[in-house]
């Protein structure tokens, strides 16, 4: 061993005492709890993220295709585009409307959502959360003559119903032109529906205001005709939703139709973690950053105690840069002692 190594180890010990010094434990400690910190809060908001986009990918396709225009007819012709693209799995054309809800707990708003069970089954994971009846259900041919809705967990509690029970829509528009807004203002469309199934994604924002119909149904009663709103698209990739986007706005033509990827969909939300995430990295880096200024300070401390032996060592022949590896030698043992007690 180099003699800076053996006299960096006597240094670290206490004059009269086998253990570590007071000095060189606060030291220690102090890069243990740092690098802890460190560690912890990256892991926590890494871990986090990748829940919160589980959780999104649940009810969100990974990619969306929307016409620019109101009506949305032509999405048969696009479906066949898209699925050619390398990377895509499978489609779903789905509506999207608004309306009022009416149980025996109340009365609510919802996001009134159309989809093909069967194909919406191969994009969203909807099917993962289902708490009561099953998503499929929507396409069975009713037996009373009530179509089926299937309900967010949180809106089937505002409204106090569950699988079986009747609730009514209420929706205030029958066509997507404007010019019949106005005469159809005073005849908004009431309907009764049986709940044939309720899901819990996770989210409140979904759990709260989502209800899904079969797309023909919800086509029917709220006056669109055959438009659609857009193509939810599932890739084989995830993480790579952004470059086979890419390829669908190559092959669609990127001034006809909108295609967003998952992260494009959502990134206020993604932009907030991240953010957020930052923010902890920096907080937690100062801690670091104070528990490395700590071990400066313990050595500044030991190089006044040892001037006395740094002098002797000098008159020895030791160079600057000997006894400079010596100190150098001490911080990087306490450094190496703080994170192996934090892997501890």
């Amino acid at each position: 061993m180099r003699f800076e190594y053996l006299i960096a180890l006597r240094h670290l010990k206490a004059r009269k005492s086998r253990s570590l010094s007071v000095v060189t434990w606060l030291a220690v400690i102090g890069v243990a709890l740092g690098v802890t910190a460190l560690v912890g809060g990256f892991s926590i908001t890494t871990g986090f993220e990748q829940a919160f986009r589980e959780k999104v990918l649940g009810v969100t396709a990974h990619v969306f295709v929307r016409d620019y225009g109101l009506r949305f007819t032509e999405y048969r012709e696009v479906e066949s585009k898209v699925r050619a693209v390398p990377g895509v799995r499978a489609t779903s054309p789905m509506t999207y409307n608004e309306a009022m809800l009416s149980g025996k707990g109340g009365t609510t708003g919802a996001v009134i959502k159309g989809i093909r069970p069967e194909q919406a089954v191969q994009v969203l994971a909807v099917t993962d959360y289902m708490v009561q009846g099953s998503l499929e259900a929507l396409g069975d041919r009713p037996e009373d003559g009530l179509e089926g809705v299937v309900l967010g967990a949180e809106l089937a509690r505002k409204l106090a119903v569950g699988a079986g029970d009747l609730i009514t829509i209420v929706s205030p528009l029958r066509s997507l032109d404007p010019d019949q807004w106005k005469a159809q203002a005073d005849t908004p469309t009431t309907r009764p529906f049986r709940v044939v199934g309720v899901f819990s994604a996770g989210f409140h924002e979904y759990d709260a205001r989502l209800a899904y119909l079969e797309m023909s149904v919800a086509q029917r009663f709220f006056g669109s005709g055959d438009a659609v709103l857009g193509i939810e698209v599932a890739v084989d990739d995830a993480l790579a939703a952004g470059e086979v986007a890419a390829k669908m706005r190559a092959a669609l033509g990127a001034e006809a139709y909108s295609v967003l990827d998952w992260r494009r969909q959502n990134r206020n939300l993604f932009a907030s973690l991240e953010y957020q995430r930052v923010a902890i990295l920096v907080v937690l880096s100062v801690m670091v950053v104070l528990a490395s200024c700590n071990v400066a300070c313990m050595l500044i401390m030991l190089v006044l105690e040892r001037t006395r032996d740094i002098a002797i060592l000098k008159a020895m022949g030791a160079r600057d840069r000997s006894i400079l590896r010596v100190f150098v030698a001490e911080g990087m043992a306490i450094g190496a002692m703080g994170f192996f007690f934090q892997a501890e």
